[in-house]
């Protein structure tokens, strides 16, 4: 059973230059009460995936007609099915949640904290006033922020980086959506508050049994986390399957590339092996498989430059984007 399935997920975008593809062919599925991580470098289209499950991308998004996103529950909603933004609605803030990489731009800063908490909770439930100020205090308290009676009636500027996530959080959960998508959510926080904030997303997600679609560019971030994980690069998914089993034998150079990035804390004098290159403009993408012009495993003329190699199963739910003789 699965709470969340995209399928063949193809996103352009309309620019004087034309259509640009940002995320080609992706498919996924989420387990209800599963974590799965999207990462990959900036520009590999896990913010524009994430958004396309709340219709956030913009007016000059075009999606394939072959993509689907459905959410399942009481009835299935085709979410790129829906075009009026009033049929939105229950969906954005209700069905699905989504936590910032910067609270500072999500807050509106001329309302208290309190005030958006309440606002959303009046939008999606049929709580009194009253009721959605004492259930914002305790999501409040629930996150880890004190004095939340005295908080709720503050302004986002007041609260410190921990703080202001955690609101997010507060604020995210509050609704008890079914999906909480979390874009970057501890790429601006110290190690301290990230592991403190990790936690908390674990434990009340699954005290209130929600899944969560995690997003970041930090494969240890993801090992904390995630129970799947998806690779994307320049809209493609590389790899996929259980994180550990991704993390500790990787199946695709590109997964391979991003693992000897980073330091080997065993080995501190180790040099740091980048990946060749730089990810290229969504305008000029590679033919066949887009990562081959930086994949150094390659040798010259290899079928991966001219063709695109399916996601072939390498072990039994891990997959990469490999051809089938090479995936053995």
């Amino acid at each position: 059973m699965t709470l969340l399935d995209v399928d063949n997920l193809t996103i352009r975008f309309k620019t004087d230059e034309g259509l640009i593809t940002a995320v080609e062919d992706v498919s996924f599925h989420i387990a209800p009460g599963e974590v799965l991580g999207l990462v990959g470098e900036s520009g590999s289209g896990k913010s524009v995936t994430a958004k396309a499950l709340m219709q956030l991308n913009g007016r000059n998004t075009v999606y394939d007609p072959a993509s689907r996103i459905t959410l399942h529950g009481d009835r299935d909603i085709d979410v790129l099915g829906l075009r009026r933004e009033r049929d939105m609605t229950p969906i954005r803030g209700g069905e699905i949640s989504m936590i910032f990489q910067e609270p500072m731009a999500s807050f509106a800063p001329a309302l208290t904290v309190g005030a958006q908490m309440v606002e959303q909770l009046r939008i999606h439930t049929d709580l009194s006033k009253k009721a959605a100020r004492d259930l914002s205090i305790e999501m409040l308290d629930r996150v880890g922020i004190t004095e939340p009676q005295r908080r709720i009636d503050q302004y986002v500027f007041e609260y410190s980086g921990g703080m202001r996530q955690r609101a997010m959080i507060a604020m995210a959960l509050s609704t008890r959506p079914r999906l909480l998508i979390a874009d970057e959510p501890t790429t601006a926080l110290d190690v301290t508050i990230q592991r403190q904030v990790l936690d908390l997303m674990r434990d009340l997600t699954a005290e209130f049994g929600m899944s969560i679609l995690f997003i970041t560019h930090d494969l240890g971030v993801i090992a904390q986390i995630a129970d799947r994980v998806a690779v994307l690069y320049l809209g493609r998914i590389m790899e996929m399957g259980p994180v550990r089993d991704v993390l500790r034998t990787p199946a695709h150079a590109y997964t391979r590339g991003l693992l000897n990035a980073l330091p080997d804390l065993d080995n501190l004098d180790a040099p740091l092996t980048p990946i060749p290159g730089d990810i290229p403009s969504p305008l000029e993408r590679p033919s066949g498989c887009v990562f081959h012009p930086r994949n150094p495993e390659l040798a010259p003329g290899s079928r991966y430059e001219r063709d695109v190699p399916p996601l072939t199963e390498v072990r039994p739910g891990h997959v990469a984007a490999l051809f089938p003789e090479d995936a053995a």
